[in-house]
């Protein structure tokens, strides 16, 4: 969302509650519109067109230079975080050396519990 937007959507919150709708003359608009913008028609079409397909607001109607807008949400900044390592890979490699070690375990036992059993119908 640019500063336009920004800008447009803080005044139409000023002027009324989410849901609720209110009408705002254009000349409203462009007061709030940021030193050296373009404060022209087509700027606030655009400005509005932007904010009603991202669902910030509901545009009733708009007739002559009068607007019917209702807020619907405000506009929060997404925070940038890093992505973090993906411990996948590290887990890939204990993985593959603690299951080698599991194997030779089992195996082992399992041999020697075949010796265990061979050895006591020897004896008997």
């Amino acid at each position: 969302m640019d500063r336009i937007c920004g800008a447009v959507l803080d005044k139409i919150f000023s002027l009324s509650p989410a849901g609720r709708y209110v009408i705002i003359d254009e000349d409203e608009f462009y007061e709030v519109f940021p030193d050296g913008s373009d404060k022209s028609y087509d700027e606030l079409d655009r400005v509005l067109s932007s904010l009603r397909s991202e669902g910030y607001i509901d545009l009733k109607y708009s007739r002559g230079d009068m607007y019917c807008v209702a807020p619907l949400k405000r506009y929060v900044e997404e925070e940038y975080y890093p992505s973090p390592v993906p411990e996948e890979s590290f887990r890939e490699e204990k993985r593959g050396r603690k299951t080698d070690f599991v194997f030779l375990s089992a195996f082992a036992g399992s041999a020697l519990g075949s010796l265990i059993i061979s050895l006591i119908f020897a004896v008997i």
